[in-house]
């Protein structure tokens, strides 16, 4: 089997969590964001930004530093990942105390201290769960992450829809959200303690540098990457308040779920690239072309789609009453295009020792975000932090490439005119086939999906070799 091949296969199964998760997730976002209207949905929206930067520091890098190295060689395992849940228990406690004085000493209405307090809980389980998962990626045990991340989503939609049943205001249903990530974090547990060699602890004094000095370049990057991602919601929760964090949550949402797709992706790739960059770098240069045309291929597909149907999605998931927010998915969805490319160039430039250049692309990124939220958000509200979220992609993604332009692993720019003009024009069929049909938007999307696969046939996007990539995959799933 191709090595394109082994990586589809690695995170099909992390793909098909992702479908579940996502279609749990629009179950709970239908009726949590109609149930609790803008300014509720808006306090669970800025629970879930605020952690997202917070939790960043449960662990600083130590366990993708951990993922790379033992899926150079799996039997430092114990030792990696024992050290590691050391330093991530003492990481967590601090981060959550931390957090916790500074949500107390917020402005925060009553409601809205009890749910931050709450999604705290939501951080420190999500911590340890997540923890478990780097540990299931470096040995490429993708199925029990998968079976963790499908207990959360779950759990999240059943427990909350009883909520709702029962007619719970707001702080009742944030309640939802750590009590099933605990049921996903006791299962990952369970898995751990059952299925891998005992952790170990070591405090040798140049095993425990190497963790610091090469990991936390990793977190600093996650540290960047969420403030620039996180912080508009957090700069709109503070100056425009909880209604035009809700409006633009609800479109930042939907990009969410892009953003879960290649993430997942990305934990499944993430080992295979470490693991050719110190066997067989000629496999892992395509591999690396391959991924960024197929990442391209589904990034502008989803672009395109949701520019056309922007109205008939947000009134479909959220109501009539988010309306307005229709206008910053159109713009939002161009950075899942961009977040999609930079992901794969941010998992390359990590897999091939070069996560320090990551990190400072980070934080140009983080600064960039900041500085254009600040000022378009106080003109533009929410309009403002769609252009910001927009422009800061593209810039980090450009500076990747430029970064990778000087290694071997550089983007042939006179070959990769030709794929780029084919999924182009593939994207136009697709587009005029939608506006002459004139369908609603659940009816439009087999057709769109049906006519962009002919279209790619027909453009030539997808070669001989692309096809015999997916015959090699079906003959595995066979096997």
């Amino acid at each position: 089997m191709s090595v394109t091949a082994r990586v589809i296969k690695n995170s099909s199964l992390l793909m098909m969590a992702s479908l579940i998760n996502n279609v749990m997730t629009f179950i709970l976002t239908l009726f949590t964001a109609r149930y609790l209207g803008t300014h509720d949905f808006g306090l669970i929206s800025s629970a879930t930004s605020l952690v997202g930067v917070f939790g960043i520091f449960c662990d600083l890098g130590l366990s993708t530093y951990a993922i790379r190295e033992v899926s150079r060689n799996k039997e430092l395992t114990g030792v990696y990942f024992g050290t590691t849940l050391l330093f991530r228990v003492i990481f967590t406690l601090i981060t959550f105390v931390i957090y916790v004085v500074f949500v107390s000493n917020s402005n925060f209405s009553g409601d809205g201290t009890i749910v931050m307090l709450l999604f705290g809980l939501y951080m420190v389980f999500n911590s340890f769960a997540t923890f478990y998962y780097s540990l299931f990626q470096s040995n490429e045990k993708m199925k029990y992450q998968t079976i963790g991340n499908v207990i959360y989503s779950t759990s999240v939609l059943l427990i909350i829809l009883v909520i709702i049943y029962q007619g719970s205001n707001v702080t009742i249903v944030a309640a939802g959200y750590p009590i099933a990530m605990f049921l996903s974090c006791l299962y990952s547990t369970y898995i751990a303690l059952r299925y891998y060699p005992k952790f170990k602890l070591s405090f040798d004094r140049l095993f425990v540098k190497n963790l610091f000095v090469k990991g936390i370049p990793f977190g600093i990057t996650a540290v960047f990457t969420s403030i620039y991602f996180w912080i508009s919601l957090i700069i709109l929760t503070f100056m425009s308040g909880s209604i035009a964090v809700g409006l633009f949550s609800s479109a930042q949402k939907l990009l969410l779920v892009l953003s879960s797709i290649f993430t997942l992706f990305n934990n499944a790739v993430f080992p295979i690239m470490s693991d050719l960059y110190t066997t067989d770098r000629d496999k892992l240069i395509d591999l690396y072309h391959k991924i960024m045309k197929y990442m391209l291929m589904l990034g502008m597909a989803v672009a395109v789609g949701c520019c056309i149907f922007s109205e008939d999605i947000i009134t479909l998931v959220y109501g009539v009453e988010y309306i307005e927010a229709s206008t910053s998915l159109t713009i939002l969805i161009w950075a899942g295009v961009f977040m999609f490319l930079t992901s794969v160039c941010s998992t390359l430039l990590g897999a091939i020792n070069k996560q320090f250049t990551v990190t400072k692309i980070a934080g140009i990124g983080a600064f960039v975000s900041v500085v254009l939220n600040y000022l378009m958000i106080s003109n533009f509200s929410y309009y403002g932090a769609s252009y910001s979220t927009v422009i800061t992609e593209f810039s980090i993604l450009s500076l990747m490439l430029l970064v990778l332009y000087k290694t071997e692993f550089k983007l042939n720019l006179a070959e990769s005119v030709v794929p780029i003009i084919q999924i182009i024009i593939s994207n136009i069929i697709m587009a005029v086939v939608l506006i002459y049909l004139n369908q609603s938007f659940i009816v439009s999307v087999p057709i769109a999906v049906v006519v962009y696969v002919i279209a790619l046939f027909i453009t030539k996007a997808i070669s001989n070799e692309d096809r015999q990539i997916v015959l090699d995959l079906l003959s595995s799933f066979k096997k």
